[in-house]
This record gives structure tokens, C-alpha cells and sequence, in this order.
């Protein structure tokens, strides 16, 4: 991807952001999709057994209408969000059109003063962002390059927030691409490219030490390491589960509070 530099005035004309890439998968590490390939309407047949009256080794081009298309977004929100981006340098932009591409962990902003041109911004000058839904929620998603994790993936993208404090109970939200499958005698029978979410949980203490937990009490608590049996006593007091979101910030905060 071609890195450009842009410069952001009071008129949010431009945004000033540093070694930028356009969105493009052109140059991607990622597996590409292409929903579209290979699927223009006809499939071939080498074999006569196939096809009634016709002779040996003829080839014979026949209609295939059974591929029903793509399902699900690459995107976090499918549309343009007038969201907020907050920069590590301390830049603070609000109302500014941008998508969350949760396939690739990308960033994206729409450049409406330069014909809605899109661009990825680099993860690496990002400390958060904040989209809004149709129903007026907000999601804060933070970059924590600082993570104490062996998986370096994880500092590459971006984790939503559900709860922050001393601690902080993160969402990793992403996506898997997953191609038709059913041209071939072992197909599943797929007959649509589909985008599937793929999220997961982490705990982040203090110490920036960065845990993947499963919605549980009994992980969210190994997680915390100590406080173990107030926690436990809270939970059974509470009736907690640790099996849904809420329940879970409620641990998380309840080991804040020690």
C-alpha cells in the first residue's frame, strides 16, 4: 500500500496523520477475498459420462446458478460513522467519517475534502477511537502496543473497551472470511462467501500483563491472580455467572475496588 501524509486544519479539511496507507488489499499480507472469482455463472466438464449424447472428450460449457453471493461485512458498522480519533501525539478529531475493518484490524478514514478518497490509518499513531450505532451506543476501541502478551498480533490491532479502570476487561472483535464450497464430491455446501465473527476476551491489569479469559468467573478470577476469594465470595453473593458481558465487568470492577 502507497503511504501519503495528510494535514488536518481547524476545518477538519485534512487530517494530519504520518505515513498513511490507502485502503487497498492489493498489497496485503491478509488472505485475500474476492467474492467474485471463478464465479461468473459457468462451470466446465471434462467428462462425457456428465453430459447425455455428446461424444468422447468434449467440452461443454453448462450454466451454474447455485452461488447465492456474500454474507456479512468485513466492518465492524457496514456504514460511514462520524466518529472521534484520539492520537498519540495528543491530536483529538471528532466528526470525522470512519469505518472499522474488524477482517484486517484496520482503521479507516473517508477523506470527503479529497473525493471520498479512503485511507488506513497507521495503527501505530492511533491511542483510540470512539464510533456511535444507529440506536446512539458508543464503542471505544484502543490500540495497546504496550500489552505484556505473547502474541504479537494483538498489539497490531484494536481491542473494544467494556470496562476501564485500574483494569480493564477488552473485547478482541475480528472476522473470518470463509469462501463457497460446493463444486467439488466433499464440499460442505456452502453456496455463499460469508464473513463470520470471530470475538474473544482479555483481561489487562495494571502491569499492562494482557490474559485471553472466557466469559466465566472462575477465568476472569485466575486471570486477576490474587483477591481470589473475595472475588469468589462476591460472585456467589452477587449470583454472578461471569458467562455475559455485564457479569463480567462486574468481577473485573469488584477487583478494582481491593
Amino acid at each position: 500500500m502507497k503511504l501519503i501524509f495528510l494535514t488536518f486544519l481547524a476545518s477538519l479539511s485534512i487530517l494530519s496523520v504520518s505515513a498513511q496507507k490507502r485502503d487497498s488489499t492489493k498489497a496485503s499480507s491478509t488472505p485475500q477475498y474476492n467474492p467474485n472469482a471463478q464465479r461468473n455463472g459457468y462451470e466446465t466438464y471434462q467428462s462425457t459420462s456428465q453430459i447425455v449424447g455428446t461424444g468422447p472428450y468434449t467440452m461443454v460449457n453448462t450454466m451454474d446458478h447455485r452461488y447465492e453471493g456474500l454474507r456479512g461485512t468485513p466492518y465492524f458498522l457496514p456504514a460511514w460513522n462520524k466518529g472521534q480519533i484520539e492520537m498519540v501525539a495528543g491530536q483529538h478529531y471528532k466528526e470525522v467519517p470512519i469505518k472499522f475493518d474488524a477482517y484486517r484490524q484496520h482503521l479507516i478514514l473517508l477523506r470527503t475534502w479529497a473525493g471520498n478518497d479512503s485511507i488506513i490509518v497507521n495503527a501505530d499513531q492511533v491511542k483510540s477511537f470512539q464510533l456511535k450505532n444507529a440506536e446512539g451506543q458508543f464503542y471505544v476501541f484502543r490500540h495497546i502496543p504496550t500489552a505484556k502478551t505473547s502474541d504479537e498480533s494483538l498489539k497490531e490491532g484494536y481491542f473494544l473497551v467494556l470496562y476501564q479502570g485500574k483494569s480493564a476487561l477488552l473485547k478482541r472483535v475480528s472476522k473470518s472470511f470463509k469462501q463457497a464450497d460446493y463444486k467439488n464430491p466433499y464440499a460442505s455446501g456452502n453456496r455463499y462467501d460469508e464473513f463470520r465473527d470471530v470475538n474473544s476476551y482479555y483481561v489487562l491489569k495494571p502491569d499492562q500483563t494482557l490474559t485471553k479469559v472466557k466469559l466465566s468467573d472462575k477465568s476472569i478470577i485466575e486471570s486477576l491472580g490474587d483477591h481470589a476469594d473475595e472475588l469468589k465470595s462476591f460472585v456467589k453473593q452477587e449470583n454472578l455467572s461471569g458467562k455475559t458481558e455485564n457479569d463480567a465487568i462486574l468481577v473485573v470492577q469488584k477487583y478494582d475496588s481491593f
